[in-house]
């Protein structure tokens, strides 16, 4: 029996026919918490389904209620409506350790093939730079599994880094992140011709940060291009991409586009993998 259809059982007598079409089909777990979304015809039951949650998954803990999805560091908007008041999680993915706050963090499910697939190109004694690195999502895993040289692990958001840090120490590999908190930009100068490999795991205009990225860039560098794009214009990008590097005398090559998981309806979280070479 679905998620969807357990919960509808437990609330028949208490909502109406009208009300429990709209119950929610789909969820996300991040350690001992249960985020969801409701549709608008559910907001004044919240509490109610959030305590029925509980008794259909013993062994989460909280319910939250996504609201909404704020600013460029995607901060999120949330409610608890059933268990515990505390919104600190300890989250698990491919034998690390995450500490994170729902309420500040956002956590990607949907990126975990794509850290599989990044361990399996990441080479040892690469230098990376992890251009928005959150709480340690990539920098962590590669940190532990590939034996970088260094990860320069940035981002702008404290709270991100504050738990970045932590992270680090939970996995005993914090004498090989290099945490810097600030906009990526900002450390151009410091990291020029630093990186055998740069992640840009940041989705909307992500375009505009490249020309940082290339000099960040030693002369022949990977870089993992991330960007949400609409279904039709995935071609558009990559063009707009090596376009780019043409102006910043970068030679761009494609290596590969992969399709992570979609955003939104005929919207994708695509990543490009480049191979680019300086000419100067």
């Amino acid at each position: 029996m679905s998620f969807n259809d357990k919960l509808r059982n437990k609330l028949e007598n208490t909502l109406s026919e009208e009300k429990l079409d709209f119950l929610p089909k789909g969820y996300q777990i991040v350690g001992s918490i249960l985020l969801i979304k409701l549709d608008k015809h559910l907001i004044k039951n919240r509490k109610l389904i959030g305590r029925k949650i509980l008794e259909i998954l013993l062994y989460i803990k909280t319910v939250c209620l996504i609201k909404e999805i704020k600013g460029s560091i995607r901060k999120p908007n949330i409610e608890v409506i059933a268990g515990i008041r505390n919104t600190q999680t300890m989250n698990k993915e491919h034998g690390c350790k995450f500490l994170l706050d729902v309420s500040d963090i956002m956590w990607s499910q949907g990126n975990k093939n794509e850290k599989i697939r990044l361990m399996k190109m990441v080479k040892a004694k690469e230098t990376i730079v992890d251009m928005f690195s959150g709480i340690g999502y990539f920098s962590i895993i590669l940190t532990k599994y590939c034996d970088p040289a260094k990860i320069y692990a940035i981002d702008i958001n404290s709270k991100a880094i504050e738990y970045l840090r932590r992270n680090a120490w939970l996995n005993n590999v914090e004498n090989k992140i290099e945490v810097l908190q600030g906009d990526c930009r900002e450390f151009t100068q410091l990291l020029e011709n630093t990186a055998d490999r740069i992640i840009m795991g940041y989705l909307f205009d992500t375009e505009k940060y490249l020309p940082y990225a290339f000099k960040i860039a030693k002369k022949s560098t990977f870089i993992h291009f991330h960007r949400s794009v609409k279904e039709r214009e995935i071609d558009k990008i990559k063009e707009r991409i090596i376009k780019i590097g043409t102006k910043n005398k970068v030679k761009v090559k494609v290596l590969r586009i992969t399709k992570v998981k979609s955003y939104a309806p005929k919207i994708w979280h695509v990543v490009y993998d480049l191979r680019i070479n300086k000419n100067r």
